[in-house]
C-alpha cells in the first residue's frame, strides 16, 4: 500500500535493501519573525528508529545582512535529539486534538487499530487491514501533516525564534540513529526570516448536482506544495460559512485525476447555498478562501407519463390523454409533445409548454401513422420521457401496388428476390406469393409479412418446370392489403439433359445419305448433333462430328462426305441451352450406295401435251450393262424423291400425274449391274 503525503513518505512491508537510500525530507517557512521546520523520513523503519534516538537540528548562518560570513555560524538548536515527547505530556493535548491522539496512539499505543465506522472509507478500510507497523507510520504521517502542533509532540517539527530577519540560515537536520543499525542521509534547507511567501488563493473551484447531493471538485496537486489538506465551508446566505468537514479533506493516494471531491446531501431543495475552501498547510496556516460558488437543487421527478387513451376524432385529429403520479406531480413545470412517423424516431417537438395540470391535448395534424411521447419537465430542468404511443386514424386506403421485383436463381436453387421500396407512412411489409408453373395458383411464403426489400427463397432445381413465379403484395398496419405486383418468371437452373432425337429414316442416293430424325421433345434445345462411325477401315471407329443444326426447325441432313460402298453408324444428340448433353440416340447402321461410274444416260428430254394433260420424257443409253434405270421427279422449290423404277430397254416414260401451272424437274440415273450408279442427268418441265 503507498500512501501519499506531502513529504513524499512511503511504508513498506520490509526492512529496506542496502542498496535503497534511506533519507530525510525537509520543509521550512518563515513567518512573523521565526522559522519553522518541518522533517520525516521515508521508510516505516527508519520512523520507528527515529523515534527512539531522535533527530539532531543544526543551524548554520550563511549570510547576514546580504553578505557571506567567512566563518559560518554553527549552533545545536536542542540539548540533544529532537524525539517524540513522553507519553504523558501528549494527555493534554490528545483529549482536545484528534491528530494529537492519533500520532501518540501510532507512536506509543500497544496495540494500534482505528474503527471509526462514522468516517470509514474504502482507503482507510485498505489501510487498517495493512500490517501495524505500516499502520502506525501511516497513520502518524497523516495525523502530522494535518497538525503542525502534533508535528511537534511527535519529534517532527520545531520553531526557531531566535532568528534575525536580516540573516539567511541553513538548516541541517540528522538522524540520531547509530549507523551501524540504519544509515539515513541527512538533509538541509536555506531560508531566512525575511523571505515571508503569502500562501495563494485555492483554485478551479466547481460544484454541480448529482443524484440528489452536490459534488465539490478542485484542484488539489497544483497546490500540493503548500497545501496538505482542505476545509469545505457552506453558507445559506453567502455570507455567513460554517465549515462541514469533522477532519481535514485530503488526498491520501495517487490517482489520474489532479483534483479531490467532496459530496454534500442537500439540506432542502430548492434552496440557495453557497460553498468555499480554504486550504491547510504543514504549519497550520489557513489560505484566504476561495471565490464563493452558489447552487441550488430540485429534487427530480422519479415517475413518467402514461398515455392512458387515444380517441380519434377524424383522420387528422385525437385527443391524447395521459396519467402522471399525484405525488410526483408537483415537481413538474411543463410538458412536450413529442412526435415521430417510426417508433424509433427521430421524434421532434410538436407541441411545446403544455400546462403542468394538463391531462389531455387534442392534437390536429395526424398523418397515417403516428408515433408520440410526452416529456414532462420537472423543477431542476431534468426530463421523464414517457414511452412511445401509436396513433393511427381511420384507414381502408390500400398501399399502392409494388414496383421493381426482380430476382435471381444460382446453381444451388437459392433464389433472391428485391423489390423497390413503397413510400406510405403506415406500411407493414409485404407478402411473398410463389408458383411453379403457368396457371398454377400462387402461394404464400411464410406466416407472417416481412419489413424488408428483399426475401431469399429455394426451389428444386430437378424439377420438369422451366420456370419459377413470384409476385409480392404490400400491406399496411390496418392490414390493408395493396394489388399484387407484376409476376415475375424467372428461369430455373437446368439440372435435367433434353430427350434424345431419334433417326427414323435414310435414304440412300448418288449424292450421298439422306437422314431424317424425330427431334428431342424438350423445350430448350439449342441444336442437335450428328456424330458418324466408319465401319470399314479398322483404327477409324471413333465417331466424328459431321453436322450440327443452326436452326430448331430443321429434322433433315444429306451426308454427302461418304465412301462409296462403306458401312456407317450414325447417332445423335441434343443439347440444351444450359449446355447440357442427352443421351446418344441408338446407332443407325447405314451402307453407302457403291462406286459411281461414268455417266450412263446420255442426254435427257421431254414434250409437253397440254390437250391431254401429260409430259412425255425420253433419254438415250450409252452402257450395255445398264441394270435399271431410276427417275426422280418433284415440283419446283421441293427435293428430288423416287418416283418410277424402269426396265433398261425402255427409252420413253409418260406421265400424267400433273397439275397445270407447275414446274417440274425430273432426273434419271442408272443403276448397273456391279451395284454402281451411273451420272445424273435433270430436265425442267414448265407445264
Amino acid at each position: 500500500m503507498i500512501l501519499v503525503f506531502p513529504l513524499k513518505l512511503k511504508a513498506q512491508n520490509t526492512p529496506p535493501a542496502e542498496e535503497e537510500t534511506v533519507k530525510i525530507i525537509v520543509k521550512a517557512r518563515a513567518k512573523e519573525g521565526k522559522v519553522m521546520l518541518r522533517w520525516g523520513v521515508n521508510e516505516k523503519y527508519a520512523w520507528k528508529y527515529g523515534n527512539t534516538y531522535g533527530y539532531s537540528i543544526e543551524r548554520v548562518t550563511i549570510l547576514r545582512d546580504g553578505k557571506p560570513l567567512l566563518k559560518p555560524e554553527r549552533k545545536i538548536l536542542t540539548g540533544g535529539p529532537v524525539k517524540p515527547k513522553p507519553l504523558q505530556e501528549w494527555e493534554s493535548i490528545a483529549s482536545t486534538n484528534d491528530m494529537a491522539a492519533v500520532a501518540a496512539q501510532a507512536i506509543y499505543g500497544e496495540d494500534f487499530e482505528v474503527n471509526d465506522e462514522e468516517n470509514s472509507s474504502p482507503v482507510m478500510q485498505v489501510v487498517l487491514e495493512s500490517e501495524e507497523l505500516d499502520r502506525r507510520f501511516g497513520f502518524s504521517m497523516f495525523a502530522i501533516d494535518q497538525d503542525f502542533t502534533a508535528a511537534q509532540y511527535a519529534g517532527l517539527g520545531l520553531v526557531d525564534t531566535d532568528v534575525k530577519t536580516n540573516e539567511k540560515y541553513l538548516y541541517n537536520i540528522k538522524s540520531a540513529i547509530p549507523e551501524d543499525l540504519m544509515k539515513i542521509e541527512p538533509s538541509g534547507i536555506f531560508i531566512s526570516p525575511s523571505e515571508e511567501e503569502e500562501l495563494p488563493k485555492p483554485v478551479d473551484f466547481a460544484g454541480y448536482y448529482y443524484n440528489n447531493a452536490f459534488v465539490l471538485v478542485w484542484e488539489y496537486d497544483l497546490l500540493q506544495e503548500y497545501y496538505t489538506s482542505y476545509d469545505l465551508q457552506r453558507s445559506e446566505d453567502g455570507i455567513t460559512f460554517k465549515t462541514l468537514n469533522k477532519t481535514p479533506i485530503t488526498k491520501l493516494a495517487d490517482t489520474g485525476f489532479s483534483g479531490i471531491s467532496y459530496t454534500d446531501s442537500i439540506p432542502q431543495f430548492g434552496k440557495n447555498y453557497w460553498y468555499r475552501i480554504t486550504g491547510r498547510s504543514l504549519f497550520d496556516e489557513k489560505s484566504e478562501p476561495s471565490e464563493a460558488l452558489q447552487l441550488i437543487a430540485f429534487e427530480e421527478l422519479q415517475a413518467t407519463p402514461v398515455f392512458e387513451e387515444n380517441v380519434i376524432l377524424s383522420d387528422t385529429e385525437v385527443q391524447l390523454r395521459w396519467s402522471f403520479p399525484e405525488q410526483e406531480a408537483w415537481k413538474v413545470q411543463k410538458f412536450d409533445l413529442l412526435r415521430s412517423d417510426k417508433a424509433v424516431g427521430p421524434y421532434d417537438v410538436v407541441v411545446g409548454d403544455i400546462d403542468a395540470k394538463a391531462r389531455n391535448y387534442r392534437y390536429k395534424k395526424l398523418k397515417p401513422v403516428n408515433y408520440f411521447k410526452l416529456k414532462a419537465y420537472g423543477t431542476g430542468g431534468d426530463t421523464q420521457t414517457s414511452p412511445n404511443n401509436m396513433v393511427q386514424p381511420i384507414d381502408s386506403v390500400p398501399p399502392v401496388k409494388p414496383v421493381g421485383l426482380e430476382g435471381t436463381i444460382d446453381s444451388l436453387g437459392l433464389v433472391k428476390l428485391t423489390w423497390a421500396q413503397n413510400n406510405e407512412p403506415d406500411l407493414k411489409g409485404y407478402k411473398i406469393f410463389r408458383a411453379d408453373r403457368p396457371g398454377q395458383e400462387f402461394t404464400l411464403l411464410g406466416k407472417y409479412s416481412i419489413n424488408k426489400l428483399f426475401y431469399t427463397d429455394t426451389i428444386n432445381l430437378r424439377s420438369f418446370n422451366p420456370k419459377v413465379f413470384y409476385k409480392i403484395m404490400a400491406i399496411d398496419h390496418r392490414y390493408n392489403e395493396s394489388e399484387y405486383s407484376e409476376v415475375l418468371a424467372l428461369n430455373r437452373p437446368d439440372k435435367i439433359p433434353p430427350t434424345s432425337p431419334v433417326f427414323d429414316s435414310y435414304k440412300l442416293s448418288p449424292d450421298g445419305v439422306l437422314l431424317q430424325w424425330t427431334k428431342s421433345s424438350s423445350d430448350d434445345v439449342a441444336r442437335e448433333i450428328i456424330y458418324r462411325k466408319n465401319m470399314n477401315t479398322p483404327g477409324t471407329e471413333v465417331w466424328e462430328k459431321v453436322y450440327e443444326t443452326q436452326n430448331d426447325t430443321l429434322h433433315r441432313y444429306m451426308d454427302k462426305n461418304v465412301i462409296p460402298g462403306t458401312k456407317y453408324f450414325y447417332t445423335m444428340v441434343a443439347i440444351d441451352n444450359a449446355g447440357l448433353e442427352s443421351n446418344p440416340s441408338p446407332p443407325l447402321s447405314v451402307s453407302a450406295i457403291g462406286q459411281l461410274v461414268a455417266q450412263g444416260v446420255k442426254g435427257l428430254y421431254a414434250s409437253v401435251d397440254r390437250e391431254n394433260k401429260l409430259i412425255t420424257l425420253a433419254w438415250r443409253l450409252n452402257i450395255t450393262n445398264a441394270h435399271e434405270l431410276l427417275l426422280y421427279k418433284k415440283e419446283e422449290g421441293q427435293p428430288y424423291t423416287l418416283y418410277q423404277t424402269i426396265e433398261p430397254d425402255q427409252k420413253l416414260f409418260t406421265d400424267t400425274k400433273l397439275y397445270p401451272n407447275t414446274t417440274y424437274g425430273y432426273g434419271v440415273k442408272v443403276v448397273f449391274k456391279d451395284g454402281s450408279i451411273g451420272g445424273w442427268q435433270e430436265i425442267k418441265v414448265v407445264y
